[in-house]
């Protein structure tokens, strides 16, 4: 069984936080990082629930960039949002002035319980079922998940393309896919990669980056390149409720 346990890492001294427990960190919280007056007494909390470990933005002003320690992968949480962390290795950076801080955070990998192995979003291990399991188009083949995923943030565009519709939060998306967070945050990591290494700019976040602007200009390239189109959007399942 794998350790339940979050640990924090700040400039060598690590902290252990058990599942039920929380840990802040800012200028006066339980983790103190510095005494610079222009980072928030608390900035950030480390929570659980069920399985998963959450980070809470309690800035006003201060955005908190997360990134896959093991990737290039990365999140940028504003203030008064709140993420699961998906990544089993984080690098978390934040600037207050003109300082930056990092903390280095490690949390239980989650992935393999899920069946949300990489190698589920290989389409050379995808079986070809009745809804063709995989498409190809030019360099890149889509699972039918990441299908549905690209369709599900997309569909307001696709059914609107003139207008600037507001993309559908991650929470959304994973519900009404019936997925956890987690599995969709992987899916959706999995998908910016491949198109990045296939020269698909944009896709990669950082400190300057919204997680908002990744998410969009992934939908912009899969409709202009016509990966998903409008008649595919059946395949999707009912919004909850």
């Amino acid at each position: 069984m794998s350790d339940p346990n979050l640990y924090v890492d700040f400039i060598g001294e690590v902290i252990k936080v058990e599942p039920g427990n929380e840990l802040t960190f800012g200028r006066q919280a339980d983790l103190h990082i510095d005494d610079n007056r222009h980072l928030h007494r608390v900035l950030g909390r480390f929570w659980s629930r069920g399985d998963s470990w959450w980070l809470t933005n309690e800035g006003r002003s201060i955005t908190i960039q997360i990134a896959d320690a093991d990737s290039r992968s990365s999140v940028q949480l504003a203030p008064g949002s709140e993420i699961a962390l998906s990544f089993p290795n984080s690098i978390l950076r934040f600037r207050a002035g003109v300082t930056d801080y990092e903390l280095i955070v490690r949390v239980p990998d989650r992935g393999a319980r899920e069946g949300d192995d990489e190698d589920d979003d290989d389409p050379l291990n995808a079986d070809d079922d009745e809804f063709g399991a995989t498409i190809a188009l030019g360099d890149i083949m889509l699972t039918d998940e990441q299908r549905l995923l690209l369709l599900a943030l997309a569909e307001g565009t696709l059914l609107d393309p003139h207008s600037n519709v507001e993309l559908p939060t991650n929470r959304a998306v994973a519900r009404r896919l019936g997925w956890s967070i987690t599995k969709f945050n992987r899916k959706l990591d999995n998908l910016c990669n491949r198109f990045t290494k296939l020269g698909v700019g944009g896709l990669r976040g950082s400190i300057d980056q919204l997680a908002t602007d990744r998410r969009r200009r992934l939908v912009e390239h899969a409709i202009e390149s016509g990966l998903i189109t409008r008649d595919q959007l059946d395949r999707l399942p009912p919004e909850p409720g």
